[in-house]
């Protein structure tokens, strides 16, 4: 008998904690990158600074280099768990590899757990996906799969001081796999959003039940969002998070609302956010990337009601 059987359930959750981590981890670091580098082009603007005031910013991202490359091992190791839990969702026996020789030895009750079986190598993963499974993953994906797992490599298995490693890879490997391998149609961001806001606190209890994780974490994550898009190039912004960092954008009277709805809520808290709506050149229409709210024209104040 074998016990401890996974679940796709069991797979996607523990994928979801390892990919929000990496996100967390490294969104904070760009959000503050984006705040001195907000500094230090008001100072270049200003007469009354200095070069002296200026911060020194050259070195940042070299100085975090071991943290892009933890929160790159984690982007990974969530999307081999997806990969795991669609083949689990198939049958999880599918995960199993070896001959029967290598069948681990049951306990005096006949029992084995599943984690004693050596599981499928990771670059086989799509591949098995693919025979059973009623679906193919895009080329685009298993190209970046590959690449990925490449440059993994080399920073686990030697000191590989030359490969490119930065904040645009950590974000743009985050929503492709979650465009890719996730199911419920929310993009990235609004899942980001709701995954902050049922884990608010830390697991902590405050006694504030008027204090919601929707209230408190939407600020939190426009932050996260707008350290992101500083980080990426224009053409990488636009392709995951649709903006366009060449035009305007305005902040969004409905996530703005919401913010406010926390007692400590000021409006300055959002100097260092970036506007999440911007015109569809399409549709004519302004849309929020961040809740998807659509508006026919900009409201005249995003503080007063309608």
């Amino acid at each position: 008998m074998v016990i401890d059987i996974p679940t796709k359930e069991d797979f996607y959750s523990s994928a979801d904690d390892m990919v929000n981590e990496a996100w967390e981890k490294i969104s904070n670091l760009a959000h503050e990158y984006y705040e001195l580098d907000s500094k230090n082009q008001f100072y270049l603007s200003s007469e009354y600074f200095t070069d002296e005031d200026i911060y020194g910013l050259d070195q940042y991202w070299q100085h975090t280099r071991p943290k892009l490359i933890s929160a790159l091992t984690l982007v990974l190791q969530s999307v081999e768990f997806r990969l795991k839990g669609l083949i689990a969702d198939i049958s999880p026996y599918l995960l199993i590899t070896g001959s029967t020789k290598n069948i681990p030895k049951a306990d005096e009750n006949g029992i084995r757990s599943f984690t004693q079986f050596h599981s499928i190598d990771a670059q086989d993963l799509i591949k098995v996906y693919e025979v059973f499974g009623d679906k193919q993953i895009s080329p685009k994906f298993k190209k970046w799969y590959e690449d990925i797992r490449i440059l993994r490599n080399k920073f686990m298995h030697t000191v590989d001081k030359s490969s490119d490693i930065n904040p645009e890879i950590i974000f743009k490997g985050i929503v492709y796999a979650h465009n890719e391998l996730s199911q419920g149609g929310s993009n990235w961001i609004w899942h980001r959003y709701r995954y902050k806001a049922t884990h608010s606190g830390g697991g902590v209890d405050f006694n504030k039940d008027d204090i919601s994780g929707d209230i408190f974490e939407m600020l939190q994550v426009h932050y996260e969002l707008t350290g992101a898009i500083h980080s990426c190039s224009r053409e990488v912004a636009n392709e995951i998070f649709n903006y366009d960092k060449s035009v305007d954008s305005d902040h969004c009277k409905k996530c703005v609302s919401i913010m406010a709805e926390f007692e400590y809520f000021d409006s300055k808290d959002i100097d260092y956010c970036l506007g999440t709506v911007q015109k569809n050149k399409r549709s004519g229409m302004y849309q929020c990337i961040f809740c998807r709210n659509v508006y026919e024209k900009l409201p005249e104040s995003i503080w007063e009601d309608d």
